[in-house]
């Protein structure tokens, strides 16, 4: 059988992680498996994935434990159970035993839950290793057409957490959701002031979003309107933003052995 690292018909993202692998461990992997980043909105009742997100490549330890290496941090391995662990892996579950490599294209914080891809992309691995079937989560449909969310990576990152405050959804309308959700926040003022520009330059609704150590946002804009937007959350703050504009779909994992 050819390696995964070797088949030439699939992306370069997916053969570039198993062929790590197989540099650090001396072995092909034994599979490859993908989750997308993931944007949280109005605290989690909506989760809408990205085309970023989260690669393990691996196969199974005989002795129970999960070993975890990062293609992005390679000397910070991760030897679970253990009290010590390096940040990027902080919140993966030992389920099994595995030796995967990992990948993640989202800096954290950023607002597409990094730590979460990584822990889905982890799960459906050690399911799959274990012969068990992995449960994906199932999102609302978004019926959005010829809108994007803009999401604002405002480049802060502090070490104190960001409480969510509870809400209730009032309306089906998401625009008027996600502002009414930011209004009962406690944003942090660079969220503030990216949701307020957004608003002003038209944004059909827009709320901060809670994605630790990051202090992220995000808006509901009509296509057309994205570099208008853009332009103005730009101008309102102080340390140019990052910007990912995600077109809604549905959730999709991906599992190659």
């Amino acid at each position: 059988m050819t390696d995964i690292a070797d088949r030439p018909e699939l992306a370069p993202e997916l053969r570039l992680v198993p062929h790590a692998f197989r540099r650090t461990f001396g072995r092909p992997a034994a599979g490859v498996w993908y989750a997308p980043g993931v944007l949280n909105l109005l605290g989690g009742a909506v989760k809408v994935p990205a085309k970023w997100g989260a690669i393990v490549a691996g196969d199974r330890r005989d002795d129970g434990r999960l070993e975890l290496v990062s293609v992005n941090r390679p000397t910070e391995r991760a030897l679970l159970p253990s009290d010590d662990i390096p940040a990027w892996a902080a919140g993966v579950e030992a389920k099994g035993g595995a030796a995967l490599m990992c990948s993640v294209d989202l800096p954290q914080g950023s607002g597409l839950s990094a730590a979460e891809a990584l822990r889905t992309a982890v799960g459906l691995a050690l399911h799959d290793l274990a012969g068990e079937r992995f449960e994906e989560p199932r999102p609302e449909v978004l019926d959005l057409p010829g809108q994007r969310l803009l999401v604002v990576d405002t480049r802060i990152r502090r070490p104190e957490p960001q409480v969510e405050q509870p809400y209730v959804r009032g309306t089906d309308d998401l625009g008027a959701a996600l502002t009414a959700y930011h209004h009962a926040q406690n944003p942090d003022p660079e969220q503030d002031a990216v949701v307020q520009a957004a608003l002003a330059a038209g944004a059909r609704g827009a709320s901060l979003l809670i994605d630790p150590p990051g202090r992220p946002a995000v808006a509901l804009v009509d296509a057309d309107l994205v570099p208008a937007v853009k332009k103005a959350i730009t101008k309102a703050v102080e340390i140019p933003p990052r910007y990912l504009t995600i077109v809604p779909a549905l959730f999709n994992t991906v599992a190659l052995r």
